[in-house]
């Protein structure tokens, strides 16, 4: 895929193929010999397989060299992680030191964060139980006033000598 991006089409089929810059065409031509060179390192029965997808990816990221802010040239992996591959003769290792650091400050940023959250959801849970209880207050207090003015009503039809039910019947 990459070469069919990375050369310019002509519609004269006699000509010669032309890339689109000079790194592509060295990217792609290192790509085929470290995968010739690696094919070649493999039992004779499994030289013919295709190669497995991390092996894919291995070849690439030789081939293209180191990332530059996080990106593989002509890799569409955005995110990078440096791993020492089976053509250095190393162990696959996902992290060197710089990374565990970074990742250590972001763990404990996180544990901060976590606790923060938890001192604000306990403030929301006080907040809210203290919303609660004025509103069962105002309740209790409305429901008195109700009651208070009932009665001072029905108190003032005695006084006047009629209730209020005989006054909603004249």
């Amino acid at each position: 895929m990459f070469k069919v991006t990375h050369v310019k089409k002509s519609t004269n089929p006699t000509e010669e193929e032309t890339w689109i810059e000079p790194r592509a065409q060295e990217t792609y031509d290192m790509y085929i010999r470290i995968s010739q060179e690696y094919r070649s390192t493999l039992p004779f029965e499994n030289q013919d397989r295709p190669f497995t997808q991390e092996e894919n990816e291995n070849i690439w990221k030789q081939s293209a060299g180191e990332p530059i802010r996080g990106s593989t040239y002509g890799y569409p992996e955005k995110a990078y992680q440096k791993k020492k591959s089976w053509y250095c003769g190393s162990s696959s290792s996902s992290f060197d030191g710089g990374d565990k650091e970074t990742i250590s400050a972001m763990e404990s940023k996180i544990a901060y964060l976590n606790a923060e959250l938890a001192a604000v959801a306990e403030r929301e849970k006080k907040r809210e139980e203290k919303e609660r209880k004025r509103e069962r207050r105002r309740l209790r207090q409305q429901m008195s006033s109700d009651e208070n003015d009932k009665s001072d009503k029905e108190s003032e039809g005695d006084e006047n000598g009629t209730s209020d039910k005989e006054s909603e019947s004249d």
